[in-house]
This record gives C-alpha cells, sequence and structure tokens, in this order.
C-alpha cells in the first residue's frame, strides 16, 4: 500500500506540474508576465525562484491527492469513511499550500478559486471511486447469478 501510494503521488506531482507549466505557457503568451500574487513573490529574490516554488507546493498538493487515493482501496472501510477520512487529509495540505501561495486568508476571490479547484478535484476522484466499486459490486452479483444457475 505504501509503494501504491508512493507512485500514485510520484504520478500526481509530475502530471500537476505539467499541466500547471502548461497553463504558464498560455498566460505568458497572452499577458508577458508569469502569474504570482505580488505577495507571495515579494518573499523571493526572483520571479523565477518564487514560481519554482509555487510549482513545487502545487504538485504536492496534487500529490496529496495521488498518494491519498490508496485511502478509498481500504475495503474495511466503508465508502462514506473513505471518502471523509480522504476529504480531510487533501483538504489539509490544499488549505495549507493554498495560504501559503495565494493568501487565502486574505484574498477571497482567491479563497474562492482554490476552494473551487479543491472541490472538482475532490469530486472528479470520487466519481472515479464510486464507480471502481460500483463495477465491484455489478462483477460480484454477476459471479453469484452464475454460481446459482450453475447450482440450479
Amino acid at each position: 500500500m505504501i509503494k501504491n501510494a508512493f507512485i500514485r503521488g510520484l504520478n500526481s506531482f509530475m502530471y500537476s506540474i505539467g499541466i500547471t507549466l502548461t497553463i504558464l505557457c498560455i498566460c505568458f503568451m497572452g499577458s508577458n508576465h508569469i502569474p504570482l500574487l505580488p505577495e507571495f513573490a515579494s518573499r523571493f529574490d526572483n520571479t523565477i525562484e518564487a514560481f519554482t516554488v509555487q510549482l513545487i507546493l502545487i504538485g504536492l498538493s496534487s500529490a496529496s491527492l495521488g498518494a491519498g487515493s490508496v485511502v478509498m482501496e481500504m475495503e474495511r472501510l466503508s465508502l462514506l469513511t473513505q471518502s471523509i477520512i480522504y476529504f480531510i487529509i487533501t483538504a489539509f495540505v490544499w488549505g495549507l499550500v493554498g495560504c501559503y501561495c495565494w493568501g487565502l486568508h486574505k484574498y477571497p476571490l482567491t479563497m474562492l478559486g482554490v476552494g473551487c479547484s479543491y472541490i472538482i478535484s475532490y469530486t472528479i476522484s470520487w466519481i472515479i471511486q464510486y464507480r471502481i466499486c460500483k463495477k465491484s459490486v455489478d462483477e460480484i452479483n454477476r459471479k453469484i447469478n452464475e454460481l446459482q444457475m450453475e447450482g440450479a
């Protein structure tokens, strides 16, 4: 399980960095500047350093989503319990990163944007897991029906 969490976390980290860099290129072509809050950027010596730290923190947020998804495979827990644990783990990480990078506690619009981003990411993950669970239950029911037909 730890190996699986590590692999998922690493994959999520890399994907989020790739997606963020793609979005950066699009934003940069449109506005000719790197999208950073001035207050966050002022903590660093230069814009590249600030963006690199932001990129790493975004990657860590995504890694927590990926690695935390192993909770959803703990069969001894109900889907509701799994969902609550996963939500708490990932919301904690997103909250810390959001406060540091985007000043969630100071900028209401930023809080709204990061909150929406988190909820969308969480919802996508939950829907995927729900479908996997539903598929497993359907397969089990199909096997039970087949065994009942053979026994009859």
